[in-house]
């Protein structure tokens, strides 16, 4: 359905932007209340202390790296979430960098984390400019972790409807993960998908690591 596909990427672009206010909103209620427990179930997968954040959004995530002792950095492309993040981060007295770049462009040195992290992101996951800068800013030994879809399985009708709108508007498919994976192995990672059983869904992860190099022996 191509219509809903233009339509859904219409959509998103508006939430992302013009209607960013709406977005803590719109993604709690779609979700059904578990949009926060989706975006930590990739938490336990990173390594170290510091972690970017791709696509920080509305800064929620940030907050809650925060509070895990954890040194994360936000960037995100739209001047709309920024700003909502700045505000939300003052608010709490948190001070957390954020930048706004292109993820085909990252402002950072080569090596630069341990952990990136990126919850239901956009096209630039699967984007090889995109994959090649997150390869050459994480360390050796270094984990991107992304949560690109759930499933809803609650029992409810709510469940069942979101559900229903995950599945039509393609958030929960999982018919590209094989490609996907081929793709980040193209771009130099070791990767697999792993799935999270919570009380009312199940959340996917995208686990990439940066292969330590090797050493020649000869």
């Amino acid at each position: 359905m191509r219509w809903l596909r233009t339509f859904m990427n219409f959509f998103f672009r508006l939430l992302y932007n013009e209607m960013a206010w709406t977005y803590d909103v719109v993604s709690w209620v779609v979700s059904m209340g578990q949009w926060r427990s989706w975006q930590r179930a990739g938490f336990a997968r990173l390594r170290g202390k510091r972690v970017l954040e791709i696509a920080h959004g509305t800064g929620n995530m940030l907050l809650d790296l925060t509070a895990l002792g954890l040194q994360p950095t936000g960037l995100d492309l739209s001047a709309a979430m920024g700003k909502i993040a700045s505000g939300k981060l003052r608010r709490r007295g948190v001070a957390v960098p954020l930048v706004r770049a292109r993820v085909q462009a990252l402002p950072f040195a080569s090596q630069s984390f341990p952990s990136l992290f990126a919850t239901f992101p956009t096209e630039f996951i699967v984007d090889p400019l995109a994959l090649a800068e997150f390869f050459r800013v994480l360390q050796p030994g270094g984990v991107l972790v992304a949560v690109p879809v759930a499933q809803v399985t609650g029992p409810t009708l709510p469940d069942r409807f979101a559900d229903w709108l995950f599945r039509v508007t393609g958030q929960s498919a999982t018919n590209w993960f094989a490609p996907l994976i081929a793709r980040y192995t193209q771009a130099g990672f070791t990767a697999h998908i792993e799935r999270i059983t919570l009380p009312r869904s199940i959340v996917t992860l995208i686990v990439a690591e940066k292969p330590w190099p090797q050493i020649d022996k000869g």
